[in-house]
């Protein structure tokens, strides 16, 4: 996996400026988000927290779901992503780092992340993947959704160009580049319950299932 990548101002800088504008990569991350979503097992009255909520349509469905007598959270670095997030969903909005979660420990029943980690620098995603285990409940879950690595011919292809573009400029890629968490969130601690790659427009996508 690449090791490094942007680091937190500057991921903050760009989705600033992207804002309403992230939701064009719908056409390549929908189906992996809208998956993700389906193996996330919400139920009404959970609390959820939903990690780098963006534009917050997802977080929109997942507050729809758990309903009135649920709690959803969202939790992004960008004050523009969590502006657009809170006038859509009407949902509490905090700003932080993901690379320490300012919530309390083992708070949510589930936790929902959809490419944010393949911002995280190699070194740091322990960090963060214990701070996922630490705010989920005894039993939780926690779904990720990454950029990942080609599982067919195409996919090997548009992520081979991907890679080229990041080393020419990772903000060319949004700071995001193909991860493979399964290992990495064991040794945080989650318990892996499924794992698929989801290909859209050649594009693959990791939905990775764990537990708490």
């Amino acid at each position: 996996m690449v090791p490094h990548t942007i680091n937190a101002d500057q991921a903050r800088q760009f989705y600033d400026r992207l804002g309403a504008g992230h939701d064009r990569a719908e056409w390549y991350e929908g189906a992996a988000k809208l998956r993700g979503l389906e193996l996330l097992d919400l139920q009404p009255r959970q609390h959820v927290l939903s990690l780098g909520v963006g534009t917050g349509k997802e977080h929109l469905l997942i507050s729809e779901t758990i309903g009135w007598r649920g709690l959803a959270v969202g939790l992004d670095l960008s004050p523009v992503m969590l502006n657009i997030a809170a006038w859509l969903t009407r949902t509490p909005q905090v700003r932080a780092d993901v690379r320490s979660i300012p919530l309390a420990d083992a708070s949510f029943d589930r936790v929902y992340s959809s490419y944010l980690l393949d911002l995280i620098a190699l070194d740091e995603l322990p960090v963060v993947l214990a701070a996922i285990r630490r705010v989920l409940r005894p039993g939780g879950r926690a779904v990720l959704v990454s950029l990942t690595e080609g599982v067919n011919p195409l996919s090997r292809s548009v992520i081979g160009a991907w890679k080229l573009a990041f080393r020419i400029n990772p903000m060319l890629c949004g700071g995001c580049r193909p991860l493979e968490l399964a290992d990495l969130a064991r040794q945080a601690g989650l318990h892996l319950l499924h794992r698929e790659v989801v290909v859209q427009a050649g594009m693959p996508s990791e939905v990775l299932v764990c537990a708490r």
